[in-house]
């Protein structure tokens, strides 16, 4: 691995957690915590992408023991990121906001079963708002849960897609030229 792919390691961890504070302080119904995730696959690849997530899984452990068990949400989101970025979906947000949407499904499917079983669904900040609304709806308490992760990953996966196809544009063409698949994920290739 090059020095290149090292240095964007520790960059897209403290992006991701930097983002993820910010949404808890303030408790909104979104994670941002793949941001650096997504981005580091779209730049590299998903082996980095998955470094970057179990990284940053990790280190919000630390500030919050709820964080680990959805690790493995992280190395779904590189995987799928990793799709994403070969099928050039981060051309525009035309592409990347549905892109976003699809991943949003697959996080929500794979996360509901780790809060309810693990944690009897009991979540902090914006995501208790959306799991609250749900057993208010009258749904019984994994369709809670689950309807609470669905709102919360539905809207945060497609945010966090729109941010990173923004960062990747917004990269100077030879800046992004360093990186192995940052033109193929913008669709330049």
């Amino acid at each position: 691995m090059s020095v290149r792919l090292l240095a964007l390691i520790p960059v897209t961890v403290a992006i991701s957690l930097a983002l993820s504070a910010a949404v808890d302080a303030v408790a909104l119904p979104l994670f941002l915590d793949t941001t650096g995730t997504i981005l580091a696959t779209a730049l590299a690849g998903p082996v980095v992408g998955i470094a970057v997530g179990v990284l940053t899984s990790a280190v919000n452990t630390l500030r919050n023991p709820t964080f680990w068990p959805f690790v493995v949400v992280q190395i779904i989101v590189a995987l799928y990121a990793g799709f994403a970025t070969r099928a050039g979906l981060f051309r525009s947000l035309k592409t990347a906001v549905p892109t976003g949407l699809g991943l949003g499904v697959i996080a929500s499917l794979t996360s509901t079963p780790i809060s309810y079983f693990v944690f009897g669904c009991t979540t902090t900040g914006g995501i208790a708002l959306t799991t609250a609304l749900g057993r208010a709806l009258g749904l019984p308490p994994l369709g809670a849960c689950f309807f609470g992760s669905f709102v919360s990953d539905f809207g945060d996966k497609a945010v966090t897609f729109a941010l990173v196809a923004a960062v990747l544009h917004a990269l100077p063409r030879r800046t992004a030229a360093r990186f192995p698949l940052a033109l193929r994920a913008m669709g330049a290739t």
